[in-house]
Formats: C-alpha cells, sequence, structure tokens
C-alpha cells in the first residue's frame, strides 16, 4: 500500500534504526515547508518494533504539535500495533497519531 506525500517508515523501527531513521525524518520534515498542517506516516512496512521505535514516533507527535501541526499515522502495521499494546500505551501512540487502533 502506497500513501501519498507520506514518508514511508522502515521495515525496522528498532533500537538499532531510530537514529537513522530520525535523522530522515527530519530531512523529510524540513521538505514539507512551514505551512504544512499534517505529517502524514506510512506505517504499512513496519515489521518490527519496540520501545524505542514506539519512542520516536511520540517524540515526533509532540514536534508535529510544537509546529502547528499533527503527525498522521497511516495504516500502522501489526507490528507496530502490538508493540504500542505491549507497552500498554497504544491508546496514545494511535489515538495520538490520529488512527484507531483495530487490534
Amino acid at each position: 500500500m502506497t500513501i501519498t506525500n507520506a514518508m514511508r517508515l522502515p521495515r525496522e523501527l528498532t533500537i538499532y534504526t531510530v537514529g537513522e531513521t530520525q535523522h530522515a525524518l527530519t530531512t523529510w520534515i524540513a521538505s514539507l515547508g512551514d505551512r504544512a498542517t499534517v505529517w502524514p506516516l506510512d506505517a504499512s512496512g513496519v515489521e518490527e518494533a519496540d520501545a524505542a521505535g514506539v519512542q520516536l514516533l511520540l517524540s515526533l507527535s509532540r514536534s508535529a504539535s510544537a509546529a502547528g501541526a499533527r503527525l498522521k499515522l497511516e495504516a500502522p502495521s501489526a507490528a507496530l500495533c502490538r508493540a504500542s499494546h505491549q507497552l500498554g500505551i497504544a491508546p496514545i501512540v494511535l489515538g495520538t497519531l490520529d488512527h484507531e487502533s483495530t487490534v
């Protein structure tokens, strides 16, 4: 599934990849410009996620809010939903990121 204008999250969203992913997200956000009101992320390809990956998304959501925008998580994978549930923060992660969890 390809989401138009959305940045595609990597297959692995873990402690081993958050640094690189954060850099890519920062570059992408800068390319959106100051007038962007939605930061869409395609999360359909995330096959592995852990606490560090979920924390990165929470931080990005706060950054979006501070910039007058909102983070929109589109098509979150089962792995990302599962990690959020296992951490006990699915309502925060999936709700804050404009997605209703079905898991």
